[in-house]
């Protein structure tokens, strides 16, 4: 079996990598830039092919063009965006190969965090006090409802997006403010604001088969990087019969299909499990749920050759897993948490994504990352030269300074023009 794997530079690519590869299974990777990152340093990796980013029009015709080349029984997506593109257009790619993910539509569901607060209401899952305000006398308005702290989020999933906090009533105006102020006065869409919950997070993940629940995993986080809350840089398997229900209540309601993960904390103030968003998509820590016996990318190699796959939850609920960069990630902001990243580091119950046998990827890792961040870093400061230039040809020709958005993009402010 052949199978092509999108994201080189995430982690879960490497797991799925590292997992097909051990089973004698033909892994490829598709990568963005022509330098190898990560997925592809693997020596399970067979093969390479560099596309545009899946946030630019050419990304898809790059992919058919490799599909077309060369044959492929399943392609796995892992991040959100790759998700997102590749289900768009799922029938012309089932036309050339196989794509085990949601419907376009239900993923956009999914990501959207706004309807997922709904659903979790109808469907009797508990959330967080959430509002979504459209502007900022919206904000003004119900924030007065709202208890702090509160955590500020992108209403959709993006790559990326960071989360804001707010320990006051007064902060959490002052961000809109500024937001809105941004935005000059637009309609586009801004963050929602849910209330803080005190506890810890957890994870419930699953495999869906045509609207059926096949196989499930869970777990909850340790630590996390950035400290305030981000992705796990460790993390140990458990199971909760109510956190199962919870998650299966969403997924069933959306008749899914595929791998999703739906984000849950901890509220240690009613012991009870709060809804934070859904993953419709592969998540970071998809290492521990390998290391506990759940092997969600061969049972998509499964479901892609036909098989329909037997219920099961069973697994290793006594896992501890850590990702040794994403610990130090985390120590850099928390230098506190030595002792513990050490004693996790020493036990060898504790279990990492490090490999004797396949090194390569993880020592050079550190390296692609800081390439990748100056690369970044470049071309930020080529769009601010740009945007510099752009103005100063502006006052020039028109003896006048553009407002904020004709600087940023050189053009009359089509943002008010049509009231977006």
């Amino acid at each position: 079996m052949q199978v092509l794997v999108t994201d080189d530079s995430y982690i879960p690519s490497l797991g799925i990598v590292r997992s097909l590869g051990s089973k004698g299974i033909d892994v490829s990777v598709l990568a963005e830039s022509s330098l190898a990152t990560l997925a592809s340093r693997s020596r399970y990796c067979s093969g390479r092919y560099v596309v545009p980013s899946p946030s630019e029009g050419s990304y898809f015709t790059s992919l058919m063009d490799v599909l077309g080349r060369v044959h492929f029984d399943l392609i796995i997506p892992v991040g959100y965006a790759s998700t997102s593109a590749l289900a768009q257009r799922k029938a012309e790619v089932n036309s050339l190969s196989r794509l085990e993910v949601a419907d376009y539509q239900k993923i956009q569901a999914a990501a959207d965090k706004r309807y997922v607060q709904e659903l979790a209401t109808r469907v009797g899952v508990p959330a967080p006090n959430t509002i979504c305000p459209t502007s900022f006398d919206d904000a003004v308005r119900l924030s007065a409802d709202l208890q702090y702290p509160v955590v500020m989020k992108a209403p959709c999933e993006v790559s990326n997006s960071p989360v804001h906090y707010a320990r006051t009533r007064f902060e959490l105006l002052e961000f809109f403010r500024t937001l809105w102020s941004r935005k000059n006065g637009g309609s586009g869409k801004l963050p929602l604001v849910q209330e803080f919950i005190p506890g810890y997070g957890c994870g419930f993940f699953a495999l869906y088969q045509n609207g059926v629940c096949k196989r499930t995993f869970m777990h909850r986080r340790v630590r996390e990087t950035p400290p305030s809350g981000g992705v796990s840089c460790c993390a140990e398997s458990f199971y909760d019969p109510k956190l199962q229900e919870y998650g299966t209540r969403l997924l069933d309601r959306l008749e899914w299909h595929g791998v999703a993960m739906v984000e849950f904390r901890y509220d240690l103030r009613d012991n009870d499990y709060k809804l934070m968003e859904i993953n419709p998509k592969f998540w970071g820590s998809l290492d521990l749920a390998l290391a506990a016996g759940v092997d969600f990318p061969y049972y998509l190699c499964q479901m892609a050759q036909g098989e329909t796959l037997k219920y099961s939850e069973e697994y290793d609920r006594n896992v501890r897993f850590h990702w040794p960069l994403l610990e130090m990630k985390h120590l850099w902001k928390r230098p506190a948490s030595i002792g513990a990243v050490l004693a996790d580091s020493l036990n060898p119950q504790v279990k990492s994504n490090l490999r004797l046998f396949d090194l390569k990827p993880n020592v050079l890792e550190p390296f692609s990352r800081v390439r990748a961040q100056v690369r970044r870093t470049l071309a930020a400061k080529r769009r601010r030269y740009k945007v510099s230039r752009n103005f100063e040809t502006h006052v020039s020709r028109n003896g006048r300074e553009p407002n904020r958005l004709e600087a940023v993009e050189g053009r009359p402010n089509a943002f008010n023009i049509h009231g977006r």
